[in-house]
């Protein structure tokens, strides 16, 4: 996704109420039990979300050069 699609997107409320805050609250609830598996304190679990967001965000920049949202 270009910056240029990045600013023009958003979520509509049906996609925040359906998918996102679901998808969210997924995600806490798994990486809560991977830090009980693990029994690693909070930071690492933290770290290991900090790279999931950078490779999205890396991926971002080099892969995508066009979109069909804008």
């Amino acid at each position: 996704m270009t910056e240029k699609c990045e600013t023009n997107w958003s979520p509509t409320e049906d996609q925040i109420d359906k998918i996102i805050i679901p998808a969210m609250q997924e995600t806490a609830q798994q990486y809560a039990k991977y830090a009980s598996e693990l029994k690693c304190p909070p930071a690492f679990i933290a770290l290991m979300l900090r790279d999931i967001a950078d490779t999205f965000e890396e991926n971002a920049i080099i892969g995508d050069k066009g979109c069909d949202c804008c």
